[in-house]
């Protein structure tokens, strides 16, 4: 009897020993190795520049003339007076009282927001911003024609802005509009601007 008890002794005891081993012992037994890998990342340099499409160039009557005028309907009107007239001579002013310069009307017009501009450029050097005028002559509706003469950015530079907030300018724009047309009111087309930015 005490026999049969140590052999079921120890056969549970090697049973519980096994089942022991079991839980205590990984289920996979793993062998691991690590190594530290460097990670490059480029990015491409991008410039992006975004304009109106038109300009409307609208001349005042205070391009025209230092004269007071009134708005009156479609137009706007001025009026002056000096001078005495008697049957034999006249005190009447003819001199013109528009900014002809004698025969032209020269005027330049500063036109605010114009152009967008967004870089991510890694030279440290700014945007730079060129206006030149393109195709020059204005004709109006009924062929009197004007002419764009000259323009620039305002401003013309800035520090590089990045890809979120842009650089934003407008232009300066110079138009001459021969004496003899100042009187043809109305719209006058055909014109263009280009406007080049740069990463310097």
């Amino acid at each position: 009897m005490k026999t049969r008890f140590l052999v079921v002794f120890a056969a549970t005891s090697a049973f519980v020993s096994i089942l022991n081993n079991l839980i205590c012992a990984p289920a996979n037994a793993q062998v691991a190795a690590t190594n530290n890998v460097a990670v490059t990342l480029t990015v491409p340099e991008v410039l992006y520049l975004r304009t109106v499409s038109q300009i409307d160039l609208d001349l005042t009557t205070a391009d025209l003339s230092a004269q007071t005028f009134t708005a009156n309907g479609s137009g706007s009107y001025g009026s002056d007076k000096s001078g005495t007239a008697n049957s034999t001579t006249s005190g009447l002013n003819t001199t013109s009282p528009f900014n002809t310069n004698g025969t032209d009307l020269t005027v330049t017009k500063t036109i605010p927001q114009v152009f967008a501009v967004w870089s991510n450029s890694p030279r440290g050097q700014g945007i730079s911003v060129s206006v030149a005028p393109g195709t020059t002559t204005l004709t109006g509706a009924s062929g009197a024609t004007a002419s764009l003469t000259g323009g620039s950015a305002n401003p013309n530079s800035a520090s590089v802005p990045g890809l979120v907030t842009p650089f934003v300018g407008g232009v300066n724009l110079s138009v001459d509009v021969p004496g003899n047309g100042i009187a043809q009111a109305g719209s006058y087309t055909g014109a263009d601007i280009n406007i080049t930015a740069t990463a310097n």
